[in-house]
């Protein structure tokens, strides 16, 4: 295992996954497409002070990752306009840990799995309860 930026962070224990950054994240998953790579799910894990976001791509019954690790202010840049199909898990993740997804080709505004009496992403560690599905209080 190696060790990745950030602190305390430590690439997983598995095989094919590439630590990126988020302004590399779209040209890496577009690399990803044009090998014909075929767009899996997202991951997402609160560690309390960010978001470890996987992605997971297979090709020829190989599976390929990638990581990205973002602040809980930050915004992530939706892979949607590339997979159409990931709207699905990243609607997601808004609901569930409050992600803010830029660029959502069908945006659910946090509210695809669960209803307006929620008041905050249950899946989020964050005591802050004016943080709402879309990341932002709303």
């Amino acid at each position: 295992m190696g060790e990745a930026h950030g602190p305390h962070l430590e690439l997983p224990d598995i095989d094919n996954v590439q630590l990126v950054q988020q302004e590399q994240l779209l040209q890496h998953v577009a690399h990803f497409a044009a090998q014909g790579m075929r767009f899996i799910t997202i991951t997402c894990i609160d560690n309390g002070e960010q978001f470890e976001v996987y992605y997971h791509f297979d090709h020829d019954m190989k599976l390929n990752h990638l990581l990205l690790v973002i602040g809980k202010k930050e915004v992530l840049p939706s892979i949607t306009p590339i997979y159409f199909c990931a709207f699905v898990a990243e609607n997601e993740m808004k609901d569930l840990f409050g992600v803010r997804v830029d660029g959502l080709n069908v945006d659910y505004q946090g509210r695809m799995l669960v209803s307006d009496e929620l008041p905050s992403p249950p899946m989020r560690k964050s005591s802050d309860s004016a943080v709402r599905r879309n990341g932002d209080g709303s």
